[in-house]
């Protein structure tokens, strides 16, 4: 029993005197904790809605009031169909509701299809809410006289996904998800098994300067990673009919960019850590959890906390996941993507600078 004592006390000074693996072990709870109860929510908050009035009657203007005081929407005015066409394109709003001409006039007739929603469906679950939610305040604004079902009925119109199939949200996401795995992880974690074996030590005493081994590790992955795009695409294409309708030369740029971008990270946690088991537990909890629950690929970014929104900015995925919405589902012009574009371009100038910078440190 004593010697089993001496070594329980071995083991807890051991995990005491291993600073990183400690603060690992206690911050990853508290930021899944966080992350998990902010994010994982299934209500929507602050939709961009866009109306556009040609009614112009009382009954309208109080319908839109009601619309402004709700907690669920940010109403934004519009007035004409290549206005409404821009804003969904540009993702800037996610549904349009148009009132009808003579709409209040119809309504005490009893007609029905004084109201049309415009859903922008590339995210189907937030499209069906949406309408949901245009549902209830449009029930609530009738005449208590009048039933709710008579005619009021709402025309629901679904662009770039007018199936509702969800895999057309999922594949950018996972796509994400997958390059993030495959570039960042298995680059921090190789390299760490180098420091661990020795054979870093040979390569930071050889002639090559800190940026040839820089360059020299992402290459392989590399071109593993692009290997791994081609047949993400062709899956998503013949099997589950996922549309490209932008550029192909752009898909495949941006996607380039967000792999260089991935193994920056990669590289990055390799000059920080020793070992190949911190390097995977920093992967999976700095890199994979966040990838996966703050790019949109679960809940929408908009339904985050400001501050979240805020965060989430910093990880590549958010934006690449945007920009591949905009080439494969709504064939967007080019000027709607090139504010992700350059965010992801900037923060992987700045990683790769910096593991760059650690590598010389080292050399020197």
């Amino acid at each position: 029993m004593k010697h089993f004592k001496i070594f329980v006390w071995k083991e807890f000074l051991h995990i005491w005197r291993d600073k990183k693996t400690l603060m690992i072990i206690i911050l990853l709870p508290i930021i899944e904790v966080l992350l998990f109860g902010f994010v994982l929510t299934s209500e929507i908050n602050n939709v961009s809605l866009g109306i556009k009035d040609l009614d112009n009657s009382l009954w309208s203007k109080n319908l839109i009031l009601k619309f402004h005081n709700s907690e669920y929407f940010q109403v934004r005015m519009l007035h004409s169909a290549p206005e409404v066409e821009n804003a969904l394109q540009s993702n800037s709003i996610k549904a349009v509701l148009e009132i009808k001409p003579d709409a209040e006039r119809k309504m005490r007739a009893g007609e029905s299809g004084i109201i049309q929603l415009l859903l922008d469906a590339s995210d189907p679950n937030i499209a069906r809410t949406i309408e949901v939610y245009v549902n209830n305040i449009m029930a609530s604004s009738l005449p208590r006289a009048q039933p709710a079902q008579s005619y009021l009925s709402i025309i629901p119109l679904m662009y770039y996904n007018q199936e509702l199939k969800s895999v057309f949200k999922s594949v950018p996401g996972l796509m994400a998800v997958v390059l993030m795995l495959i570039c960042a992880m298995m680059t921090s974690v190789s390299l760490a098994r180098e420091k661990e074996t020795g054979s870093m030590n040979v390569l930071l005493i050889s002639p090559l300067k800190p940026w040839h081994i820089v360059i020299g590790k992402m290459i392989p992955y590399m071109a593993i990673s692009i290997v791994n795009i081609l047949m993400i695409t062709a899956l998503s294409y013949f099997v589950f009919g996922v549309p490209i309708r932008g550029s192909l030369l752009l898909f495949f740029f941006f996607s380039i960019l967000y792999v260089i971008s991935a193994l920056s990270f990669g590289l990055l946690i390799s000059t920080i850590v020793q070992t190949q088991q911190i390097a995977m537990m920093i992967s999976l909890a700095g890199l994979m959890l966040p990838t996966t629950l703050l790019s949109g690929l679960i809940y929408p970014i908009r339904n985050m906390p400001g501050w979240l929104q805020r965060f989430s900015g910093i990880f590549p995925a958010r934006w690449f996941v945007e920009i591949l919405s905009h080439i494969m589902l709504k064939d967007s012009p080019v000027s709607y993507y090139l504010q992700p574009a350059g965010i992801i371009l900037l923060i992987t100038l700045i990683l790769l600078v910096i593991a760059t910078k650690r590598f010389k440190l080292r050399y020197d």
